[in-house]
């Protein structure tokens, strides 16, 4: 009779972790999905991580690991939705300079092209970013 019941809430915890992983790893599924990285135009380092299927709207998350205009030198941070349209991908998201937490009221909208031929997103600085992950 333990057999069973420890065999039954196995399954019940597998299939409960199977309905929760299901959706997060698909929802990394879209063409621009993914962790991408650039060398700023200040030489710093930044990552984009987008997530989503990219049908209507993909979450996006923006660091820098040295913000040298907005936060003086300090990483920063975007987070926020980002809309494809085409080539074209629109991030619209609030910028948090790190590691005070000096949040912008002004919402900021971030542009890139992405380039299918080369794999690489073009931000409206002209910097290349290349998919790592």
């Amino acid at each position: 009779m333990k057999r069973t019941r420890h065999a039954l809430a196995l399954s019940a915890a597998i299939a409960v972790a199977s309905a929760v992983l299901a959706p997060a790893a698909s929802a990394a599924s879209g063409p621009l999905a993914g962790t991408w990285t650039s060398i700023d135009t200040d030489g710093s380092n930044q990552t984009l991580t987008i997530v989503g299927s990219g049908a209507h709207v993909y979450s996006m998350s923006y660091f820098d690991d040295v913000a040298s205009g907005a936060c003086g030198g300090d990483p920063a941070m975007v987070k926020g939705p980002g809309y494809p349209d085409g080539d074209t991908l629109t991030m619209v998201g609030t910028l948090t300079c790190l590691p005070g937490g000096n949040v912008f009221r002004e919402r900021l909208v971030l542009g890139y092209e992405y380039d299918a031929e080369t794999d690489t997103l073009t931000d409206g600085s002209d910097v290349v970013w290349h998919r790592t992950g």
